[in-house]
């Protein structure tokens, strides 16, 4: 009998929607540590270039999503979907993190509801600069920060902003930086500010 291994749904998602973007025909593939215990690595991204082979490591952080069913009546600014991510410190062995939300599309069936994945992507300097800003109104660090969002359109930053500016991170989305994760495997190591 073979052994069966398994992965947390968030990380499978980050991956699968990174196969779409880096293919394997192109000489991209993902890997999983063999240990849940890896610290700060949840994915590892390698890219095989003139024999030599490039990696990024990859922590995932995920969120339930909060629907509203009508906006509440204090809420400066309603969506239709919520996140909360737990604050954290960004782990040196990730080059980057990535922040995962599923929520609803709408779209059901008698007997099924569909959902997709929202993905920010944030390079470990960027992360770590975001988690030092996540305060709160009185500026001491929050526990927790989020996004809004109708649609993935745009998206802003709903909670951790002392500021309360609904800052937009919509260019924070995994298809706006598929280029940049590129850019890092073959060494062009310039990353993105927040």
């Amino acid at each position: 009998m073979d052994p069966v291994f398994t992965i947390p749904y968030p990380e499978y998602a980050v991956a699968s929607q990174l196969s779409q973007y880096l293919p394997a025909g192109n000489g991209y593939a993902i890997f999983v540590p063999a240990s849940r215990q890896q610290k700060g690595v949840d994915l590892l991204v390698t890219q095989r270039l003139n024999g030599v082979t490039h990696a990024m490591s990859i922590q995932v952080k995920s969120s339930r999503t909060y629907s509203r069913k009508s906006p509440h009546v204090r809420a400066r600014r309603p969506f239709n979907y919520e996140t909360w991510y737990n604050n954290f410190d960004a782990p040196p062995e990730a080059d980057f993190i990535l922040l995962v939300a599923l929520y609803p599309t709408g779209e059901s069936s008698a007997r099924h509801s569909w959902w997709s994945q929202l993905i920010l992507v944030f390079s470990h300097e960027e992360m770590s600069r975001f988690l030092a800003s996540v305060k709160t109104v009185r500026g001491k660090r929050d526990k927790m920060f989020g996004f809004g969002f109708d649609t993935p359109s745009r998206i802003e930053q709903t909670r951790g902003d002392q500021l309360r500016r609904f800052k937009d991170y919509t260019d924070h989305l995994l298809e706006q930086r598929v280029a940049m994760l590129r850019d890092f495997l073959t060494g062009a190591r310039a990353v993105g500010a927040v």
